[in-house]
């Protein structure tokens, strides 16, 4: 009889543990749905709950999402790629008289559709939508390793619309709020980067390195910009940086002007503005990670070479 009861008990503990855990998951989704958090949010309750001793040590969302949903760990320190190592791989050349200000951001990156979606991915466990917003977050930790400071912009456009009462096409009005507060702010900003994802089909934003998935690079400018071509000449540039790289991993530069589209994008505000598409809307964010990584080193060593 005593063996039954405690047999019994134990049963009841196990009930009680799986209906606390059904409770927790359906009032998280609950909120998640009826957009009472956010990514970020969910990010924190895990690492909270899951992961304390590394919220002690002040992780950041982008440190976790890479750590623990794509094994990347952004304080691994990697060789630079050189041509002397690899032939077909893009330089990079640092000045050995570069004095980098770390505390005075070099490089703004803003986001005029910050809501543009990625596949879940590697991030489908923890519920989480990356989005190009992430990616910017992604891009500035690379960056930061390379030894350029940057800003991301935090605001967001979609609510700046709503709130001012504006439609979509407006989008790029607001950005441009940012991007002179941005500058107002940080007169050390030198380089602004408008990252965006494309909407093309996988093929075509897709490609495989050393059979690995990369995010295709597809630059865009604006030819109703009257003094557009400095910002064609830089996306130019990087263009040869990246296809030194490697060929595949650069989609194209895509000039626009006239009716139906905006024809300018924000690049008359300084020749160093440049609108980047990072792959498409089905690719994942593994993908969109590999291509940043080589990204960052690309913009890295054309900053120190050019504008420093």
């Amino acid at each position: 009889m005593a063996r039954f009861k405690s047999k019994k008990k134990f049963n009841n503990i196990f009930i009680f543990l799986g209906l606390f855990l059904i409770s927790v998951a359906l009032t998280i989704k609950f909120l998640y749905d009826n957009d009472l958090v956010n990514n970020n949010t969910i990010v924190d309750l895990l690492i909270s709950d899951n992961l304390g001793n590394y919220k002690n040590n002040k992780i950041t969302d982008v440190d976790f999402l890479l750590k623990y949903a794509l094994n990347v760990d952004l304080k691994k320190e990697e060789k630079p790629i050189t041509k002397e190592e690899t032939q077909e791989k893009v330089e990079v050349v640092e000045k050995e008289d570069t004095q980098i200000d770390t505390t005075k951001p070099i490089i703004y990156i803003y986001n005029t559709h910050q809501e543009e979606k990625y596949q879940s991915g590697t991030l489908l466990p923890y519920n989480i939508t990356p989005t190009i917003f992430m990616a910017s977050k992604m891009l500035k930790e690379y960056l930061e390793d390379e030894g350029i400071p940057t800003l991301v912009e935090e605001n967001n456009v979609a609510d700046t619309l709503r709130s001012m009462n504006l439609k979509y096409g407006s989008s790029y009005k607001v950005s441009r709020m940012f991007l002179e507060d941005a500058k107002k702010n940080n007169p050390s900003l030198k380089f602004f980067i408008d990252l965006h994802r494309d909407s093309s089909v996988y093929d075509k934003t897709t490609t495989k390195i050393d059979n690995e998935a990369y995010a295709r690079i597809l630059f865009v400018v604006g030819l109703d910009n009257e003094n557009y071509e400095p910002n064609l000449s830089l996306a130019e540039k990087l263009r040869d940086r990246i296809k030194a790289y490697n060929e595949d991993l650069y989609r194209g530069i895509m000039k626009k002007s006239g009716k139906g589209v905006n024809g300018v994008y924000n690049q008359d505000f300084d020749p160093n503005t440049v609108l980047i598409e990072m792959g498409g809307q089905y690719n994942n964010i593994t993908e969109v990670n590999n291509s940043l990584k080589v990204l960052s080193k690309i913009l890295a060593s054309y900053v120190k070479e050019n504008l420093l």
